[in-house]
């Protein structure tokens, strides 16, 4: 008997793909809630923040946050953003926390995450998907500067994905290292100014891209349907260099 199982192209591999993508999701939002517990299992003691580390951390997030790209036209937010809070600190440690802030976007049933982070102990080497300004800052944020910008996108290949690399401003996340911040009301109106990226279309189908004098497929015959399996393999392989990266940029 053949127990062999193949996925009906367009329906189960879609419904697979779409599976994976929220795995990388939902990797990537429960790697950003656990950075902040486990910065605090070396305390041995710990304090309220000081009022200059809560300027800062809110400083902080409030320019990363207006600094996440916009949803795009016709897009939506599959979860609310995620933030690190600033929660108890080590004695003995000035601005020992994680600062982050990430968001999650849904176009046409694909889903992509864009983060950005300051002030990370490693630095990922710069890719088509991420890029770093300034040093490593081993002990975070101590001195209560901007030692360093990290902007990552992930998710599965696509019309959205690009369009989220394409509106990181590169130039702003640059020149917040070793500058003062921008007070909170300042980010928002800057995040309120923001405009939505217009997602190109997906491709054209094989038929209407062909060129002039290429041979054409021959009268009833069809073309050779794509392996049910492909669209899977692009997602789970993101999902494991999410962790990957997400694992690195605070050296966890």
């Amino acid at each position: 008997m053949n127990t062999s199982c193949k996925l009906a192209p367009g329906v189960d591999a879609q419904r697979l793909r779409r599976a994976t993508d929220r795995l990388v999701l939902g990797i990537g939002a429960l790697l950003a809630l656990a950075w902040p517990v486990t910065g605090l299992a070396d305390c041995v003691d710990t304090r309220k923040p000081t009022a200059a580390e809560a300027d800062f951390h809110s400083r902080a997030m409030a320019a990363l946050v207006a600094a996440l790209p916009p949803v795009p036209v016709g897009g939506k937010l599959q979860n609310a953003d995620s933030v690190t809070a600033l929660g108890q600190q080590c004695q003995g440690a000035t601005g020992d926390f994680n600062l982050q802030a990430t968001r999650f976007y849904e176009l046409n049933y694909r889903k992509s995450i864009v983060s950005l982070a300051m002030n990370a102990t490693k630095l990922p080497a710069p890719t088509a998907l991420s890029a770093a300004y300034g040093a490593a800052s081993p002990r975070r944020s101590a001195g209560l500067r901007v030692n360093n910008v990290v902007w990552t996108v992930s998710g599965s290949d696509s019309p959205l994905r690009q369009a989220l690399v394409d509106s990181i401003d590169r130039a702003r996340l640059q020149a917040m290292v070793g500058q003062p911040l921008p007070s909170v009301a300042d980010s928002r109106a800057l995040a309120a100014q923001a405009v939505p990226a217009t997602v190109a279309a997906g491709a054209a189908p094989a038929a209407a891209a062909s060129t002039p004098g290429s041979p054409a497929t021959p009268p009833g015959t069809e073309a050779a349907a794509p392996s049910a399996s492909a669209p899977a393999a692009e997602p789970i392989k993101d999902a494991v260099d999410t962790v990957n990266k997400l694992r690195n940029l605070f050296g966890r």
